[in-house]
């Protein structure tokens, strides 16, 4: 398999899409392979066709941060060098949930469209890149597959960042699952080790909160191992997916029915998700330690 240069990458969005390979898919909201049910090829192609429906359809949202100057001279600490994408390149209604998580992880509290996103910093979390493509309407058929992802804007962000991690879903409402996936395998184990710390783990004190995080094996559709995936198209060329069930995703909030509640109710305990907080609070806390041991060069295995 050919991996296009970033430089080739940024030089002509259309010479990638026609690069991308066409097998590997990412799953869906549903329950078909995404490569099967994709009515578009790539983003581009989506926008080109899709155009005046931007807005109503569809929407990006991303952040491309300046490079900063950093320095480090101290004796018994070291900083880490924030350099960690966040994406959700289904985010919306066509993976509900994944939007919310990607700005929670990414140093924000989840806001809408036209609000100034330092308002919503939080404090004492890094500002991290991100980026969005959201359906806002027709879901299920807004659904590109990551490794034909060629967005500018996801390329850019990815391509302005050492690691990525990349938030996704997957239709299984009946047990609360991560599948942990792509090339980075150091960053895969800090995640998975952030997964137990926080108490995302089966079996678990309380048989409510049992989630399964595993691994995603090599045959495994959802993996993200491919070269092309947009998780791994960052400057070392590898990222972390991962892959939410929709039972887990549906847990972490108090209402799970449309994007201004999820918002609204993020980790706020209701009737119908009563531990909403143990799962928003452990996966995002988890997602930003393992992000931060991951940047100062740790390693779970040591």
């Amino acid at each position: 398999m050919t991996n296009t240069s970033r430089r080739t990458v940024l030089a002509s969005v259309a010479a990638v899409a026609a690069a991308l390979p066409t097998v590997n898919a990412v799953m869906g909201n549903g329950a078909t392979p995404a490569a099967a049910a994709d009515l578009y090829g790539s983003n581009t192609e989506l926008y080109t066709k899709t155009a005046a429906k931007e807005g109503t359809d569809w929407q990006r949202r991303f952040r491309i941060g300046a490079p900063a100057q950093l320095t480090d001279n101290a004796r018994s600490t070291s900083s880490p060098v924030g350099s960690t994408a966040v994406i959700a390149p289904h985010g919306g209604g066509i993976e509900a949930g994944t939007s919310e998580l990607c700005l929670a992880v990414a140093g924000y509290t989840p806001f809408d469209v036209g609000i100034d996103p330092a308002t919503a910093a939080v404090a004492g979390e890094p500002q991290r890149d991100y980026w969005m493509f959201e359906a806002l309407a027709n879901s299920s058929s807004q659904h590109v597959t990551a490794t034909h992802c060629d967005d500018p804007a996801a390329l850019a962000v990815c391509a302005n960042n050492l690691y990525a991690v990349s938030l996704h879903g997957f239709d299984d409402t009946t047990v609360k699952k991560i599948n942990i996936g792509g090339r980075d395998e150091r960053l895969k184990r800090n995640l998975l080790a952030a997964f137990t710390k926080y108490g995302l783990t089966s079996p678990a004190s309380n048989p409510d909160w049992n989630v399964t995080v595993v691994f995603a094996g090599a045959t495994d559709p959802i993996n993200g191992d491919d070269p092309a995936n947009i998780a791994n198209r960052t400057r070392t060329g590898a990222g972390a997916q991962l892959e939410l069930s929709t039972a887990l995703r549906s847990a972490m909030f108090g209402d799970f029915s449309g994007a201004a509640k999820r918002r609204a109710t993020a980790g706020v305990p209701s009737t119908d998700s009563p531990y909403a907080d143990h799962f928003w609070t452990g996966f995002v806390s988890a997602v930003r330690e393992a992000v931060k041991n991951h940047e100062l060069g740790l390693d779970s295995l040591s």
